[in-house]
Formats: C-alpha cells, sequence, structure tokens
C-alpha cells in the first residue's frame, strides 16, 4: 500500500518514497556519518528496490524521502511499528551539507501528532550516534532504558538508548524549536539555489 501523506515547511517537504527513490536512499544511507549508526542498510540498489516492494505491501509503516521545496532530496525518514496509537520514529537521516534535520522532524512528529492521531513515538538510537541522541532530548523524548549489545550493525554488536515522546509532551519542545526550524528553512533554501545555480552552469557549459 502506497501511503499519500504528504507535508512541508520550513523550506522543506516530506513526501511519500518511491521505487526510483532507492538509488538515493542507498547513496545517503552509505555516507560517513550514517555507516554505523542506522539498521544495516541495502548494499545495492536493487536489494533497496526489493525492500522498498515489500515496504509498499506493508500496513502501519509510513517512510518519506525529504526533499527542498523544487523537490531536491536531502534524506530520509520513517514512522514505522505502528501498534495502536504508538509507533517507532526512525530511519532518519539527512545529508551533512544541509541543515534540515530540525525542520524535518518538526514535520515528521506534526504529522505523526496530528494527521495520523499517534499518542506517542518511540525511537531507538544506537549509544554511539551521539549528534541523535542530543536532538532526541531537544525534541522532547525521555530516555527509558538501554540495551546493551541488542543489534549487530556492520559485524559490530551496539548498544541501543530506547526513548518515548507522549503527543501531550511535544508541545513545549516544538515551540522551543522553532526559532532554530525558521533560520535552517532559509539556509536550505539559499542551500537549494545555490545547487540550482551550479547546475544551470553546467548545463551551459559556463562551469569548468
Amino acid at each position: 500500500m502506497i501511503h499519500s501523506f504528504q507535508t512541508e515547511d520550513f523550506g522543506v517537504r516530506l513526501r511519500p518514497v518511491r521505487m526510483e527513490d532507492a538509488a538515493f536512499i542507498v547513496w545517503l544511507r552509505n555516507l560517513e556519518h550514517a555507516k554505523g549508526r542506522l539498521g544495516d542498510s541495502a548494499a545495492d540498489v536493487a536489494a533497496q528496490e526489493s525492500w522498498l516492494g515489500a515496504y509498499f505491501k506493508r500496513e502501519g509503516d509510513y517512510y518519506f524521502v525529504i526533499e527542498t521545496q523544487t523537490g531536491i532530496p536531502v534524506g530520509a525518514y520513517g514512522i514505522y511499528n505502528v501498534a495502536g496509537q504508538s509507533a517507532e520514529s526512525g530511519r532518519w537521516v539527512v545529508r551533512p551539507d544541509v541543515p534540515a534535520g530540525v525542520p524535518s522532524a518538526i514535520l515528521a512528529f506534526d504529522l505523526a501528532f496530528e494527521r495520523l492521531g499517534l499518542k506517542e513515538l518511540r525511537v531507538t538510537t544506537v549509544s554511539t550516534n551521539h549528534p541523535v541522541l542530543s536532538l532526541n532530548r531537544k525534541f522532547g523524548f525521555r530516555q527509558t532504558g538501554i540495551e546493551p549489545a541488542a543489534q549487530v550493525i556492520a559485524g559490530k554488536p551496539v548498544d541501543l538508548v530506547h526513548f518515548l515522546l507522549p503527543a501531550g509532551e511535544w508541545g513545549k519542545p516544538r515551540a522551543q524549536l522553532l526559532p532554530m526550524a525558521r533560520l535552517a528553512g532559509t539556509q536550505v533554501c539559499e542551500w537549494e539555489q545555490a545547487k540550482l545555480r551550479s547546475q544551470d552552469l553546467l548545463h551551459t557549459g559556463k562551469l569548468d
């Protein structure tokens, strides 16, 4: 089943993943800052397409590409393992040269609590992923436990840190994050325009 939820603000858009996103997802999840900090990623486009084929048939799983307003993909995010009014938040990775993290998270949590009607989001983060651990706390997540050597990624056991964010506790951190999201949105638009100018110069042969 292909889910149709889509939302945008702060210079970015969350739109449902498509089969043609497979190559981008493989590239994104194999960037240096993502390796070992997510679940094992598909090794190639064919494997990712196979995963997406199964995803499109699943209920309770929402996978999004994060893109700029003109459609340049910059990241991915998922809401999955939906059980009643609770779900897992994850598969979140953003390319490191564009500040789309906070904007995309606000859009995602608003979608989860408002449009999907969820009452809580659960997050599991690899213990070595310190930037995301810090962001989890800024977003209002409460740490609920640590599982030692709970998962094997790239052949190595890793500890998993569990967090929980009830819908009723999202309002305060959201308000605190809005100024950061607005600034990031301006920066995303500047990054996007620079990319588009570079593409125009390449197409016209004016850039070596």
